[in-house]
């Protein structure tokens, strides 16, 4: 039996890792860029530093990772991750086992699946059966957990919230269709509604002086503080965000009649600036009943939640 193994939550931006034993306690935690935008090999390389050294002194052969998109969990594979550079298709777990010992048991699962499990087993859903998680980040994801399993689908693509349509003839997302929740409602979303509003010379905001010269990833974070120091434009674009939101709240609701939804991920620190704007559009657009009934919090674990989902998820794989 298992007594540690090592979860690992990749994000677009940062890549972190902990040693974490059954009862869903760490031990022992590292974070470092991902540098994903850089592509799969150089993401590959930083993720076996991670392993290597947070396995420094520790006995550990079972590895979960989750990382954004399109995961086939059975082979291992990258089937498509449109925030990663070259990595379509990719044999991510033989790649691993490859540079870091054929030993090694990895379970690779999608990154919001995991957060959607860690919520369920050590965070705010931790006293349901069935939840839905939705994950607000560099894009959008989603996991479901239904009656305590998993549910990734046929294929394993279930949970891919962010692809949801909100406005057909919205803004091209990274997946190559148009209007889907990430290009509203992601922190990609927010940097871009930013840039498209700024185009207008005319625009009175504080972002203009800002946001100039600063690291794209900050821009979040710049437009919260501008939002909550009274900025009208900054303000408008959290409201949008809640809306775009709300939208697809209400479709979830409707198709799955689910007992919570949490959402987390970095852009849901916004919490106060959207969640008002998302919770009027979807008891507008939501069946009364399961509107009436189902729970909608802020994620509890944070940054955890897909470190935890991938421990779990590694705990409860064959040994």
């Amino acid at each position: 039996m298992r007594d540690k193994v090592i979860g690992i939550d990749i994000g677009g931006t940062n890549l972190r890792g902990a040693v974490v034993d059954r009862e869903g306690v760490i031990h022992k935690r590292m974070k470092i860029h991902s540098e994903a935008d850089r592509g799969i090999d150089k993401l590959i390389d930083n993720l076996a530093v991670c392993i290597t050294d947070i396995s420094q002194g520790e006995k550990i052969k079972d590895i979960g990772i989750g990382i954004p998109g399109i995961i086939d969990s059975k082979n291992g594979i990258i089937t498509q991750a449109p925030n990663i550079l070259n990595a379509n298709d990719y044999p991510l777990r033989s790649a691993l086992n490859d540079k870091l010992g054929k030993d090694l048991n990895i379970v690779i699962e999608n990154d919001a699946n995991n957060a959607a499990l860690g919520e369920w087993w050590m965070g705010a859903a931790k006293d349901v059966k069935s939840m839905l998680m939705i994950t607000m980040g560099t894009g959008v994801g989603g996991g479901i957990v239904l009656d305590g399993k998993l549910w990734t689908g046929a294929d394993g693509t279930a949970g891919e919230i962010g692809h949801i349509t909100i406005y057909p003839h919205g803004a091209k997302c990274n997946c190559g269709n148009y209007g889907c929740l990430e290009s509203y409602a992601s922190a990609t979303a927010i940097r871009r509604m930013v840039h498209e509003g700024l185009d207008d010379k005319s625009l009175d905001t504080v972002l203009r002086k800002t946001t100039a010269n600063v690291h794209v990833e900050d821009i979040p974070r710049i437009v919260t503080e501008a939002a909550v120091s009274g900025d009208e434009f900054s303000g408008s674009i959290w409201h949008r965000v809640g809306v775009a939101l709300g939208i697809g709240i209400a479709d979830l609701v409707n198709l799955l009649n689910i007992e919570m939804i949490v959402i987390g991920g970095g852009v849901s620190n916004a919490w106060d600036l959207f969640i008002g704007a998302a919770l009027k559009e979807a008891s507008a657009r939501a069946l009364r009943a399961p509107m009436k009934t189902v729970k909608i919090e802020q994620a509890y674990l944070q940054d955890d939640a897909g470190i935890l989902g991938a421990a779990h998820l590694s705990l409860q794989s064959p040994e």
